[in-house]
């Protein structure tokens, strides 16, 4: 899991008590551990309270990821690493969110509704009383 996080990502650990407040206050963390997925720019596009199952917490780091690609262009690894999220544990807590998702980095990336929708219609057959189904126009 180290290994995992080490290469994809740059860890950043931060005191909320005593860390340098320009810092820490802007990341709005009030619950440790709070995971943050942000660009290079610091700017936060995902986040996670406290602790998940190493498991879970794998699809998390490919949830979080392709957030943040989506707003950098990167659609086409956002789509490979949601797909990853969802084909690792189709049944399991993030599969619906995956789904989610990764019909809106379709769209992103095709400007088309039929295969946005596609993805979509896989998200709402399979979670249908998921908050993320809901969510589907």
């Amino acid at each position: 899991m180290v290994r995992a996080i080490e290469t994809r990502f740059v860890p950043l650990k931060l005191d909320l008590f005593n860390g340098p407040r320009e810092v820490v206050r802007p990341l709005n963390v009030i619950w440790t551990p709070t995971i943050l997925f942000a660009d290079r720019r610091m700017v936060v596009h995902y986040r996670s309270l406290n602790f998940l199952p190493p498991r879970h917490f794998r699809t998390l780091l490919d949830i979080g990821e392709a957030e943040v690609g989506l707003r950098w262009s990167r659609t086409d690894h956002a789509i490979d690493l949601l797909t990853r999220a969802y084909e690792r544990d189709p049944d399991g807590p993030f599969a619906a969110e995956a789904l989610y998702r990764k019909g809106i980095a379709v769209y992103l990336k095709t400007h088309s509704n039929p295969q946005m929708y596609a993805v979509w219609d896989v998200l709402r057959e399979r979670f249908p009383e998921s908050i993320w189904s809901l969510r589907v126009p």
